[in-house]
């Protein structure tokens, strides 16, 4: 898989005291500001997570899923991960889950195009 294929970060799937945390991957080229990013779904072994309270973290930033495209000055930097914290979602260490997420993106420099990008992986809970 080619690293603009790969959406769900190396870091996977961990269970904190806030929920679920889930580790994504930027996939375009170059780094992008957030604000042209939409996570359009999360799928845990099959049924759609509900991401109204979803915050999403990165370089000690956090903001509400809800806000990422007022995010113009947040760049996503392609070598690394941001990270998709559900509050309502838990999990439990060592347990094993199917995550199905989709991210579009939406390059600010070629009008019009909304790239479409899914992944499904087996993630074992950190």
């Amino acid at each position: 898989m080619l690293p603009v294929e790969r959406i769900i970060g190396e870091e996977g799937l961990e269970a904190t005291e806030r929920g679920a945390r889930l580790a994504m991957r930027l996939p375009w080229y170059r780094s992008l500001p957030f604000s042209v990013v939409q996570v359009a779904s999360v799928k845990l072994d099959g049924a759609d997570i509900d991401l109204s309270d979803a915050v999403v973290e990165f370089d000690d930033q956090s903001f509400p899923l809800a806000e990422i495209g007022e995010q113009t000055n947040a760049f996503w930097f392609v070598r690394d991960s941001a990270f998709l914290v559900l509050p309502n979602v838990a999990v439990k260490a060592d347990d094993s889950h199917e995550v199905s997420l989709v991210i579009n993106i939406s390059p600010p420099y070629i009008p019009g195009m909304t790239r479409v990008n899914p992944m499904t992986a087996t993630l074992t809970v950190a």
